[in-house]
């Protein structure tokens, strides 16, 4: 399963526009005067006349003083914002979509959306970073569905269509989740949001997501993966109470390992990708955290994750819309073998811990595409290539037994059930005409079949 989105890209600092063009020096032109020799008169000059002339200059330089400070580049500094003032995030995907925060107004929704809705009112105050992403709007509304106080936080960045992400927040929004618009890069946010909400714990899902986007896109990694959780570490360990933490690993880390199905004890040293890379760092890291700082930190290795409200960046999801088009599909072919199947500000221990999060039973894509052309009543046009070396690795096969064993981790949903949810959302999302005509076909089908066998239906 890989992680959510969340990629914070800079290109350039703001101003450095300004500098480049600013506005061309301006030579002193001067006045060239003809002396004229003069008759030679010995007079003294009355007491008005000096004082015409004393007014004369000192009007002129006055003008130029004056004229020199409005000139001046640095003459009107740029104001401070105030204390309630809209204040804009610089760690955005681009200059247009920089997120605004802050105000009297912004701090009423955020407590809102964070307050606990159990009877009881002992329910969790979680900050969902990543929210608008697949895995994190799913979990941001079970949370609240449960009673916990939930606050969502995502730059909506346009790694892909912002447009599905946005709608991810609207559905949150209609069970009375806010996702604050900014990004896990900024410090001065975290330090805000932790000032006004004193979370218990933190569901860290924010990332640059995908393997192949990295040898486009390298540096969006590391600002991400690396950077903004870093920055979220440096905010929680200084909030009082210090809030337990759950991120978002992968089942990348696992990289080149050959022995099968992956295990939270094997090698992890040896990443194919340079996302794998940033999601290793990020366990180091948060190891360091753990030992330095005593946060308590839980890693989720997530295998495949698929659904409604997907990433369309998974092959589940192109393969879907492409079939649905015509188009041919890639089914990679590899060589692989069988698969067999103490410290900080608060009170107790400070766990470092690392899960798997997957199913036992790993699933070649044949076998994806197969299911995908029953359900969609399409016939997929295949294009079968060897496996590039891109990041790609041939299999993932998780061992779930920690999981199981520790927090009684029981995946009930096998394939065929979760893609039939999955294409049954795609198609009213995306197609709402097309899945009409299926489901007008599917129960005249009903119907047909129902009359061959002489059954009637009955209300139950």
């Amino acid at each position: 399963m890989e992680d959510r989105e969340m990629a914070p890209q800079l290109t350039g600092a703001p101003g450095t526009a300004g500098a480049a063009g600013g506005a061309a020096s301006v030579k002193p032109q001067f006045h060239h005067f003809h002396h004229h020799r003069l008759a030679t008169r010995h007079h003294h000059p009355s007491p008005t006349s000096l004082l015409s002339k004393l007014a004369f200059w000192s009007v002129c330089s006055l003008s130029l003083l004056l004229a020199f400070l409005l000139l001046s580049p640095s003459a009107a500094p740029a104001p401070r914002a105030a204390p309630d003032s809209p204040r804009r995030s610089l760690h955005t995907s681009s200059p247009s979509a920089a997120a605004t925060w802050g105000g009297a107004a912004w701090e009423k929704k955020v407590r809102a959306s964070a307050r606990v809705r159990r009877a009881n009112g002992r329910g969790l105050t979680v900050l969902v970073t990543g929210a608008a992403g697949f895995v994190g709007c799913h979990a941001a509304a079970a949370l609240r569905r449960r009673g916990d106080g939930v606050l969502g936080l995502d730059n909506f960045n346009d790694y892909y269509d912002p447009a599905l992400k946005r709608g991810r927040a609207a559905l949150l929004a209609r069970s009375g989740v806010y996702v604050v618009d900014g990004d896990i890069a900024d410090a001065e946010l975290l330090a805000k949001l932790f000032d006004v909400v004193p979370f218990t714990h933190v569901l860290h899902l924010a990332a640059q997501a995908g393997v192949r986007h990295a040898l486009v896109d390298p540096m969006s990694y590391v600002r991400a993966n690396v950077g903004g959780f870093v920055a979220l570490l440096e905010a929680a360990r200084m909030a009082n109470p210090q809030p337990a933490i759950v991120w978002a690993s992968s089942s990348s880390v696992y990289g080149l390992n050959s022995h099968v199905p992956f295990s939270e004890h094997d090698r992890t040293d040896r990443p194919a990708s340079l996302y794998a890379a940033t999601k290793k760092a990020g366990e180091e890291i948060a190891h360091a955290y753990n030992h330095i700082y005593g946060l308590s930190l839980t890693a989720l290795r997530f295998f495949t994750v698929y659904g409604p409200w997907g990433r369309p960046d998974m092959a589940y999801f192109f393969f879907t819309r492409d079939i649905l088009a015509g188009r041919p599909i890639t089914v990679y072919e590899s060589a692989a073998g069988r698969s067999t199947g103490s410290g900080g500000k608060k009170r107790g221990p400070a766990p470092f811990r690392t899960y798997n999060l997957g199913n036992t039973s790993p699933v070649p894509v044949t076998q994806l595409v197969d299911l995908l052309e029953k359900l969609l009543k399409v016939k997929a046009v295949r294009k079968i290539v060897k496996m590039p070396r891109n990041g790609d690795v041939p299999y993932t096969h998780a061992n779930i037994s920690l999981a199981q064993r520790e927090l009684g981790y029981r995946p009930s949903t096998d394939l065929q059930t979760g893609v039939k949810k999955f294409v049954r959302w795609y198609l009213e999302y995306y197609m709402p005409g097309f899945a009409g005509k299926q489901k007008q076909h599917g129960s005249s089908n009903s119907k047909s079949s129902r009359g061959r066998s002489g059954n009637t239906s009955s209300a139950r």
